[in-house]
């Protein structure tokens, strides 16, 4: 059997480890990393412990898995003290809370589907299972849980390899990763749920149009197999592009495409474009691979992946629909250009946070990401998407985020910090700002310079 590999310690082999508050005060970059002129990394959020994954809800609010169960709801930049709910769950390894995701009818029907690692009780062995709750505001519906899926049990004495990114597709259907559970065989075995992507009505039966129409119940689920630990799996808005992040074993990390039904990727007889066994008919290759090694464009596990196809672009049009994706050890965040007759990959970030779990476009445009390493999110600005400050104009609270404060040749007076009301006009003369300082807006505050 193949159960071990040099990335098989996703959460083991680096440490398992100010709020930004509803003011809109100095941001806090992170030191260190080398990004595209114009763009800024910034803290949003910390405090949180050892995190998993991070999804936004349809209403802006960030929701944040542990390992530890918890799910942990992030509203206005502001890490809420009462988890939306804490599960009992088995977190050796990687196992524990993994994957969320928000029914397309979430704003009426509020439900919340929740991948986790069950512990073993009587005679239940460890499993993984995808579960549906209810939400009423920032917490659950007391016994609200509606379990959809069973996943095979965990019989590997390894507590690796489990998946459990969660997508709704634009067909409505609920699309689930499953890791082979640290036994590869898993992966080509279609009567068993390890190693594929499921497709499932959001009741956990099995819908119409999925690749086999016959066999076991696990079967008639499959919707892509021979997949050894597909971290995230993600649609790109307006064309249905289903991309998986399979994390590899000693060699190559992956990026599939999975938009068709039927593909089977090949693990555990080929990694990247490379096939080890003697029949290799059949497999289908990678979108895009590269290896294991140390700096930007190597690394050794694939996590975090989103589609930049945000309602308002606040990146360059050159990043519009590319892939950005992120490599777990090496802290470096890269990006695919699929508008070509060939992906090009290009260097986005390096030098960044190693431990990027979660990669997420934000309603407001901008790309965020989840660290395991930092417990915390971050948010990567693009400074010339602000508007400039002009004397005699308003400014939104908000656009003071990406970095434009006043400084003397804005008239401004060296001084001390001052608060503005909602809507309070202000001579500039009256608004003081020393270097070191801060110019503090309530959130929905408006500042006119130039009274």
């Amino acid at each position: 059997m193949h159960n071990f590999s040099s990335s098989h310690q996703l959460f083991s082999v680096l440490i398992r480890s100010i709020l930004l508050s509803t003011f809109v005060a100095f941001l806090i970059p992170i030191f260190g990393q080398v990004v595209p002129p114009d763009f800024k990394v910034v803290e949003v959020v910390s405090g949180l412990t050892e995190p998993t994954v991070s999804v936004f809800a349809p209403d802006g609010r960030i929701f944040v898995g542990q390992s530890n169960g918890q799910l942990r709801v992030v509203k206005n930049d502001t890490l809420l003290a009462t988890p939306f709910i804490s599960l009992t769950v088995n977190s050796e390894g990687e196992r524990g809370l993994l994957g969320i995701a928000f029914d397309p009818n979430f704003a009426t029907n509020q439900y919340i589907y929740l991948y986790y690692t069950t512990p073993t009780s009587g005679t239940v062995t460890v499993h993984n299972r995808v579960s549906r709750f209810t939400a009423n505001g920032d917490v659950s519906v007391p016994n609200s849980e509606t379990v959809i899926l069973e996943l095979d049990p965990l019989t590997s004495p390894f507590p690796w390899h489990n998946g459990g990114s969660l997508a709704f597709g634009p067909d409505g259907k609920l699309y689930v990763s499953t890791g082979d559970g640290a036994i590869s065989e898993n992966a080509q075995d279609l009567d068993k749920y390890l190693g594929k992507i499921l497709r499932i009505n959001s009741d956990g039966s099995v819908p119409t149009g999925n690749p086999f129409t016959t066999g076991s119940a696990a079967k008639r689920r499959v919707w892509a197999y021979g997949l050894r630990n597909p971290y995230n799996i993600t649609f790109q808005p307006g064309t249905g592009r289903l991309f998986i992040n399979d994390v590899g074993a000693i060699s190559w990390e992956e990026i599939n495409d999975a938009t068709t039904g039927g593909k089977n990727f090949g693990w555990p007889t080929a990694e990247g474009n490379v096939c080890s066994g003697t029949v290799c008919a059949g497999f289908t290759s990678p979108v895009y691979s590269y290896p294991h090694g140390s700096g930007d464009g190597k690394g050794c596990a694939i996590t975090g992946g989103a589609f930049y196809n945000p309602t308002v672009p606040k990146y360059p049009s050159s990043y519009v629909g590319n892939y950005f994706f992120s490599e777990f050890c090496n802290g470096w965040m890269n990006t695919l250009d699929l508008s070509g007759p060939t992906v090009q990959r290009s260097p986005f970030m390096t030098n960044t946070l190693t431990g990027d779990l979660s990669v997420m476009v934000g309603p407001d445009g901008y790309i965020y990401s989840l660290s395991l390493s930092q417990s915390k999110i971050y948010k990567i600005l693009y400074l010339d998407s602000c508007a400039t400050l002009m004397a005699g104009s308003w400014q939104n609270a908000d656009i003071w985020s990406c970095g434009h404060v006043p400084t003397t040749t804005d008239k401004a007076v060296v001084g001390h910090a001052v608060t503005i009301a909602n809507n309070q006009p202000a001579r500039a003369f009256d608004i003081q700002y020393l270097a070191g300082g801060q110019l503090i807006l309530t959130e929905t505050a408006k500042l006119r310079v130039g009274y």
